[in-house]
């Protein structure tokens, strides 16, 4: 039994009751939509993180063994290269030492072949002249010019030189009687101390003449200025032929 002084409530606060009732449901669904969408970017966050690292500590390690690899082949190629250089600087070498021995051969067989003989300088010791050797060759210098005024050409054949230093060359000259020296031949010489050099021949025709080799540097002169390493003895009557001169 209800006082008669209560009022009963209206359908007003009936109303108002339920929807305020209805209204809780949907608000708290929202609120824990919301944190399970910030714990779901979160997670994925936290995951991208560790995919990333790892990611990047396989690429990390794949770098490193591509950079060796590189290393590795830059390596091969450079042995390669150089390789391929001594073997063509060799190949070099004996074609021109064919091409010399030819050359050296035609002159030997030549109708008009002349050879002059080359020494080291000499001093004297004790009333004697005696070659001297270059320093730490056992024996002194020598040398072999053969030549051929028909085939106008000659090569000189030597033994025995110190080995050639930078920026340092042997220089042939030819050497007259009268008048300034005439340049031949440049050579360099390696540790076994010989070379086989093709000479020019003086282009005008001299009485006499001598072949000097003298070790210079590698700067340009107009007359001997080094130390004589070979000598040769006088050849007379040599130079262009009077039928190669009218040419």
């Amino acid at each position: 039994m209800k006082d008669q002084g209560e009022p009963e409530p209206g359908p007003e606060a009936a109303e108002g009751g339920e929807t305020l009732a209805g209204a809780r449901p949907p608000r708290l669904l929202r609120v824990r939509l919301w944190q399970a969408i910030a714990g779901m970017c979160v997670a994925i966050a936290i995951a991208s993180l560790i995919v990333t690292s790892e990611l990047a500590d396989a690429l990390g390690r794949r770098t490193n063994y591509v950079n060796r690899r590189v290393a590795a082949l830059n390596a091969i190629v450079r042995t390669l290269r150089r390789q391929t250089a001594a073997e063509q600087t060799k190949l070099g070498s004996e074609r021109e030492r064919a091409t010399v021995g030819e050359v050296f051969e035609k002159i030997l067989f030549a109708p008009d072949l002349r050879i002059v003989k080359l020494g080291a300088p000499v001093e004297k010791e004790k009333g004697k002249e005696k070659a001297i050797a270059p320093a730490g060759a056992a024996e002194p210098a020598s040398g072999t010019l053969a030549m051929s005024e028909a085939d106008d050409s000659a090569m000189l054949e030597a033994s025995g030189l110190k080995p050639t230093g930078p920026f340092q060359v042997y220089r042939i000259w030819w050497m007259p009687k009268r008048g300034i020296p005439i340049w031949a031949a440049d050579f360099l010489v390696s540790d076994d101390g010989l070379a086989t050099v093709p000479v020019d021949l003086p282009a005008g025709r001299e009485k006499e003449v001598s072949l000097l080799v003298t070790l210079e540097d590698e700067s340009y002169s107009e007359e001997p200025a080094g130390p004589v390493a070979l000598r040769g003895e006088p050849v007379y009557g040599i130079g262009l032929s009077s039928h190669k001169a009218r040419r």
